[in-house]
């Protein structure tokens, strides 16, 4: 059966030519000048093209020809429509106020240190969060909401609920946020989202933590080996995975945040957007496709077949990023330095250059960090849950901006009659 043409990521030429109505020689004009990308086919010379380029040109030209306004176009990976200070995105990987994020990574910035960066603009390489176990009256407040999920993936919701917990241990709406200490409760948030990871280790309980940093803790949480090597690998995907300029789920917590929300709703909302299947869950549907291959041929056999029909290869290709993602080859560069007896990992990074190399398709984030994950040995479906923690540190930072903005996001709809 054919794939619903919603859920393709590529066009062929003359699907995109008869899309567009124009002929083959302005497509070629569109991809020389960078405003359509396209990859190549394995045992072809046909080349395909971006599906969601290809609409974004489109509603350009409609525009010029006075077809309406478009600005619903900027909601899908469109031009921006939030001034921010807090990230911007280069081809190098995101800039925390003007701190490329992957130099902050392998020069050993630690995560804490990122996230008051991105809250405050200040570097200080060698701040520490309090050392110490969280205060029973956190474990007692987050209690009622602490349950073993039936499955790793479903940690998501549980810490949305233990965010909403804290939130409310801490006073009304109005006392929170009148009475700001915002960053002090973000600390909190993070360090008990931290112990909530032990729900997927091997004691299947809250775990209050020592006098380790966030990375450690997790790790600990797991039941992972905390040694430096496994820490310094969590802190760099933590650093990396940080914020990421206006992901769907920040766009939700800029939203909460400008109605008035608490910092506690603002998290919990975002959240809740990024346990979705296109953001964390993403990752789990990653990790079950490399899985799913019992050898590298095996895995380029699928990801053949899956392109041949104008779908996405699981892991690959990022619409920001078109010459690729630098987070993913940092993150897999570690990998390669942990795989030394690692068949399974050394499996997958072969599989990740053959793919670049046969197909031309360059590697995302979430399939680098799925190898960090690897070669730690973190619990399987463990990692979007882990992406979810550190960007946590991004959302409070848009929150704080988004509140001095004083505006209210109040998007207007088109509408269109069914059936039209």
């Amino acid at each position: 059966m054919p794939p619903d043409d919603a859920a393709r990521i590529y066009l062929t030429s003359a699907e995109a030519t008869a899309l567009l109505g124009i002929r083959i020689q302005t497509l070629y004009a569109y991809v020389s000048k960078g405003l359509i990308r396209s990859v190549k086919q394995v045992g072809t010379k046909e080349r395909l093209y971006r599906r969601d380029d290809i609409l974004r040109v489109q509603a350009r030209s409609m525009a010029r020809s006075g077809h309406g306004a478009v600005a619903g176009a900027a909601l899908q990976w469109g031009e921006p429509v939030v001034p921010t200070s807090i990230t911007e995105l280069t081809p190098e990987g995101p800039r925390y106020r003007g701190r490329l994020a992957m130099d902050l990574a392998v020069s050993g910035g630690s995560f804490e240190a990122v996230a008051e960066l991105l809250w405050t603009g200040l570097w200080h390489p060698d701040i520490a969060w309090p050392r110490r176990a969280l205060p029973p009256s956190v474990a007692t407040a987050i209690a009622p909401v602490l349950s073993v999920p039936q499955g790793n993936g479903e940690l998501a919701e549980i810490l949305a609920m233990v965010v909403l917990r804290l939130g409310l241990a801490r006073g009304t709406v109005e006392e929170r946020i009148v009475g700001g200490q915002t960053q002090d409760a973000a600390r909190e948030i993070i360090t008990a989202m931290a112990g909530c990871f032990g729900m997927i280790g091997p004691a299947r309980s809250f775990h209050r933590g020592g006098r380790g940093s966030v990375a450690q803790r997790l790790l600990e949480a797991m039941g992972v080996d905390a040694h430096a090597a496994n820490v310094h690998a969590l802190q760099v995907v933590l650093v990396l995975f940080a914020d990421h300029e206006l992901s769907s789920s920040t766009f939700v917590a800029r939203v909460a945040a400008s109605v008035g929300a608490s910092l506690h709703s603002c998290v919990s909302a975002a959240l809740c957007s990024a346990s979705g299947v296109e953001l964390s869950r993403n990752y789990d549907r990653i990790e079950d496709f490399l899985h799913a291959g019992a050898s590298r041929p095996a895995l380029m056999k699928r990801a053949v077949a899956l392109h041949q029909q104008g779908l996405g290869v699981p892991g690959f290709s990022h619409p920001l990023y078109p010459e690729g993602d630098a987070r993913a080859v940092g993150l897999l560069a570690i990998a390669r330095e942990r795989s030394d007896g690692n068949k399974r990992l050394r499996m997958l990074l072969d599989f990740v250059d053959q793919v670049s190399q046969d197909m031309g398709l360059p590697p995302r984030h979430e399939l680098g960090a799925l190898a960090v994950a690897q070669a730690i040995g973190l619990p399987r479906y463990s990692t979007g849950a882990v992406f979810m923690l550190a960007r946590t540190a991004g959302w409070v930072a848009h929150v704080q901006e988004q509140r001095r903005a004083g505006q209210m996001i109040r998007p207007r709809a088109k509408f269109v009659a069914a059936g039209a």
